[in-house]
């Protein structure tokens, strides 16, 4: 792939999280909950890859910003979408925050990417967004479930981790063994995360038309 188309994407997908951003900021409300923990997804987001292009461009290890990042927005993300109802998955997501932490600082440490907790984290978001679409499609609990927040970012979640979870398995094979393929494959993760962060619009856009229809 060109080197250029490459450089584009990777930029498109470091700014696209000013979609979302400025539709949080724009429409949010500093007292609900839901609204301020995207928001602060992404401001992260924005910080983490800003830092990791100033990183890349000194030639500095990007690894420790993308490791913190992906655990933090996999804290974020499941707060963000536990009602509490499923009791096993809760549990396993301190489980994987526990487990990320530990491969942060022993296993993988900061200065490789973290596969073995990404991947798991990947697993459980999957499953995570999985239930509640299930459980939206079987109790429907509006007309118009296109209405609730929830189901735009369990659709984003989906699509995010589903793609690059065995991105996130094999990435430090693939920098070991294709190192020159491996920004290439990468760039699916940057594509993943442009949807993501079109559906985190979508997700503030429905939280605040909920908002407002219920004044």
């Amino acid at each position: 792939m060109n080197v250029s188309i490459i450089s584009i994407i990777v930029y498109v997908s470091t700014f696209s999280v000013l979609a979302p951003l400025i539709m949080g900021l724009y429409t949010g409300d500093w007292t609900n909950r839901f609204s301020n923990l995207l928001i602060t997804l992404c401001v992260v987001s924005l910080l983490s890859d800003l830092i990791s292009l100033i990183f890349t461009h000194f030639r500095i290890n990007n690894w420790p910003v993308g490791n913190l990042f992906l655990l933090i927005q996999f804290i974020i993300l499941f707060i963000v979408g536990d009602n509490r109802k499923n009791n096993l998955l809760t549990a396993t997501f301190f489980i994987c925050v526990a487990f990320g932490v530990l491969d942060f600082l022993v296993l993988q440490t900061p200065i490789v990417f973290n596969s073995f907790s990404a991947y798991a984290n990947g697993i459980l978001m999957i499953i995570f967004s999985l239930s509640f679409l299930y459980r939206v499609m079987v109790e429907m609990p509006v007309e118009r479930v296109q209405s609730l927040p929830l189901f735009w970012l369990s659709f984003g979640v989906l699509v995010y981790y589903g793609g690059n979870t065995f991105l996130f398995l094999f990435n430090n094979y693939l920098i070991e063994r294709l190192p020159r393929s491996h920004r290439v494959i990468w760039m699916l993760h940057n594509v993943l995360n442009i949807s993501k962060n079109l559906f985190l619009f979508l997700t503030l856009w429905a939280n605040y038309k909920n908002r407002t229809y219920q004044r």
